[in-house]
């Protein structure tokens, strides 16, 4: 799912691949994550962050608290234990090698972000936390390993164009069609 909300240097963001779970949010500062629960607003659990850096993540929150259930969130099910050491992503699938020596192959179609993006913003990727996730920021992705060891695709994407969320898979889309429909204008003149 897209970034929720940014605010200075903190990322809040929901993983597009989560099943049932309480609602939550993660927000991530450079090699730092947090989860929080949102209802009431707790800490779930963090890494690296300090108490005093924790408190203003969740006054932060608390004062967004709002827009983040209007988003319609999905959530995990499992604690994640699995951590990915490296991703690849061919024509129509997604692989991730995890550091327990496994690797996950799924279809590329499951995440339509990824499946409209061009070979380079694919190629563009980096790690959530110690690799409990993986953000591709050029499309603003982001997948979790729990969610992919369980199977779990992204849900549909339904498009508001007063929502500016679903902007970078949009213009993924167009990017990879802008060439034919460059053309196809040219012909019909």
């Amino acid at each position: 799912m897209p970034r929720v909300i940014r605010i200075g240097p903190y990322r809040f963001f929901f993983y597009s691949n989560e099943g049932v779970e309480p609602p939550h949010i993660h927000v991530e500062r450079e090699e730092r994550l947090a989860k929080f629960w949102l209802k009431p607003v707790a800490l779930a659990r963090s890494g690296r962050f300090n108490a005093h850096e924790l408190r203003k993540i969740e006054r932060l929150i608390v004062t967004n608290q709002e827009r983040f259930w209007r988003l319609g969130m999905r959530t995990s099910a499992a604690e994640v234990t699995a951590r990915a050491l490296d991703v690849r992503v061919t024509a129509d699938e997604l692989i991730v090698d995890l550091a327990d020596g496994r690797s996950i192959s799924v279809p590329l179609a499951w995440f339509p972000r990824l499946l409209h993006a061009t070979p380079a913003q694919r190629k563009r990727w980096r790690f959530i936390g110690d690799g409990e996730g993986i953000h591709w920021p050029a499309i603003d992705e982001d997948l979790s390993v729990a969610g992919l060891l369980r199977g779990t695709p992204a849900p549909p994407q339904v498009f508001d164009r007063s929502d500016r969320s679903d902007y970078s898979l949009q213009r993924a889309r167009a990017d990879s069609g802008s060439s034919k429909s460059k053309r196809s204008r040219r012909a019909r003149r």
